[in-house]
């Protein structure tokens, strides 16, 4: 399929659907990538096809070098499906409770 088909196709979708790969259960698309001096070919990619750890770690290096605004950046990550329960999984409790208190989370209830 090409892109632009593809995206007519997603224009017509929910925008506030989760991506999944293969059926409604498969993992969810978190990246979608191209080679930097290619663009001719894109694919998507889940928490699996990556080292999350090293992901997610850059993001919050990122933030400690001042490159961009916490708040910014955990925003951007939830729109990615890198939620607290990802952080926590793949880089532990400082940087997953760091972005709970960040988002205000801490307080929340779920019901």
């Amino acid at each position: 399929m090409r892109v632009d088909a593809l995206i007519k196709k997603l224009q017509k979708m929910n925008p506030d659907a989760v991506v999944h790969l293969h059926h409604k259960d498969g993992d969810e698309v978190l990246f979608i990538m191209a080679q930097q001096n290619d663009n001719s070919v894109v694919w998507l990619e889940t928490e699996y096809d990556n080292d999350m750890g090293q992901e997610i770690q850059a993001r919050f290096d990122a933030i400690d070098h001042g490159e961009v605004d916490d708040k910014t950046m955990y925003a951007e990550m939830l729109s990615l499906g890198i939620t607290v329960d990802i952080v926590r999984k793949y880089t532990g409790d400082d940087n997953a409770d760091r972005m709970e208190r960040a988002l205000g989370m801490q307080d929340m209830l779920v019901f």
